[in-house]
């Protein structure tokens, strides 16, 4: 065992509300963020190992760990000698792919000590000379989904400065330190303050505000169930060519797609949805991996009569202002609000309009998303990766995958008629229902034609 530890910090407001919300749900293992680099051609695994470790001593986040003391949790940067980079080959297996996904899964849900267990893993797993994963699982409570990327590209920079003989000191990493006086200085500025003001004014008359009522979210005990759909390179194109002419971009014709959906869902006319921000004010604390990440609710008003333009003008016009606040906890904005039970944000959107697009040598990259957290109740994510990759994560204790399906399917009628859609045209002429769901309940729910037998009703009695 190496030193212990170093100086212990108080937890990020981000961190403390993943650390008691994987408290309260101990068997849930999707406190995770974890992904994997397929890597293929001529891959030089020793160097590739060297940049693994590099990476471990570098990035502070992987060898985050915690303890408590008299009731508070505290967080301290652990020795890197304790965290080994395995290299695991299953390219004598029978069916190499399936061997590694198993044991990405199995490592997935091993169980995750939060009083001085480590929160991270890092593997390389070789299916053959050419083929090679880079698996890395770093738990929410120390790192956001965008520290992944981060990562990615750290690694990535390492293996290719190694590989052309290049100093690897150029873009360290720098200490998650600085996201921990970043957020302790936001909480003691006039900007708390001003932004707590700001979204108590904005959502203080929501229905589940005024009326102390449930949109019957409940805090999720288990891992997300999860259906994934595929966009055509070509017609991701469309979308994107489709988003310029209704003068906004992918991500805005992808989020007013939800608000559309959920209105067309609920027939809500005070429509909320949530977006995933970084909740970071600078470019120095964008390039450290650390969890920061907060919720930004979007509140619309939709009803038939609102125009594809006014859709989206509402949807730019509430993310403009909402990021100027983006540092203010959802998680405060719940207590500020009197909001016990429930959800602000019952349905998320998350749009990744990015590629990996990395250099490992000459070799090709590919990247896996297997866990972005859990999820109380819906979550779209859709990554913008050659075509577009839609994922919908649900809540099993309140849908099944049938569900989960069902919500892809309509969520992308919706997007698909807001990029068919005039400006002028009304958002009541959005069709939730796809040609076999119409046809299944206008034909087949109203197919109750039976065989009547003739007589009258005495008669048919006296029989």
């Amino acid at each position: 065992m190496a030193a212990a530890h170093g100086e212990l910090r108080e937890l990020m407001s981000g961190q403390l509300a993943m650390w008691y919300a994987q408290r309260f749900a101990p068997d849930n293992w999707s406190f995770r963020i974890a992904e994997y680099m397929e890597i293929r051609g001529e891959v030089d695994l020793a160097l590739l190992e060297r940049a693994a470790r590099r990476r471990l001593e570098e990035v502070e986040t992987f060898r985050l760990r915690f303890r408590v003391i008299d009731g508070v949790p505290l967080q301290y940067v652990h020795d890197a000698r304790d965290y080994p980079v395995p290299v695991i080959d299953v390219s004598s297996e029978p069916d190499p792919r399936a061997a590694a996904e198993e044991w990405m899964r199995a490592d997935l849900h091993r169980p995750v000590n939060l009083e001085g267990g480590s929160l991270s893993a890092t593997a390389l797993i070789r299916l053959a000379d050419d083929l090679v994963y880079w698996y890395s699982s770093v738990h929410h409570c120390a790192m956001d989904g965008q520290g992944g990327v981060l990562i990615a590209t750290r690694g990535a920079e390492l293996y290719t400065a190694y590989l052309e003989g290049r100093p690897a000191e150029d873009g360290a990493v720098e200490p998650v330190s600085v996201l921990f006086d970043a957020d302790r200085a936001y909480r003691e500025s006039a900007d708390f303050e001003q932004d707590r003001q700001y979204w108590l004014d904005r959502l203080a008359d929501l229905p589940i505000v005024t009326a102390g009522g449930s949109n019957r979210i409940r805090r999720a005990q288990q891992a997300p169930l999860r259906y994934t759909d595929d966009v055509t390179p070509s017609e991701a194109a469309g979308l994107k060519t489709a988003a310029r002419r209704l003068r906004t971009s992918l991500a805005g014709l992808s989020i007013a797609a939800a608000a559309l959906y959920q209105h067309r869902m609920t027939g809500e006319r005070d429509v909320v949805i949530g977006i995933p921000v970084r909740a970071r004010a600078g470019r120095r604390e964008m390039a450290i991996p650390g969890m920061t990440s907060n919720i930004l609710p979007l509140r619309l008003t939709i009803d038939p009569g609102t125009t594809a333009a006014d859709l989206l003008r509402q949807t730019a016009q509430a993310i403009r202002e909402g990021l100027r606040h983006q540092r203010y906890r959802y998680e405060d904005m719940h207590t500020d609000l009197r909001v016990a039970e429930g959800e602000l944000c019952g349905l998320l959107v998350n749009v990744m309009s990015f590629d990996y697009d990395l250099r490992f040598g000459d070799c090709a990259i590919t990247a896996h998303n297997l866990s972005t957290g859990t999820v109380n109740g819906i979550r779209i994510d859709l990554y913008d990766r050659s075509g577009l990759q839609v994922n919908v994560d649900v809540n099993p204790d309140l849908h099944d995958l049938d569900a989960a399906a069902d919500v892809s399917r309509r969520y992308l009628s919706m997007l698909r008629w807001l990029a068919g859609a005039a400006g002028e045209d009304r958002v009541s002429g959005a069709e939730l229902l796809d040609d076999e769901e119409r046809r299944r309940v206008v034909e087949e729910w109203n197919d109750t034609g039976a065989e009547v037998r003739s007589g009258s009703l005495v008669g048919l009695f006296e029989e």
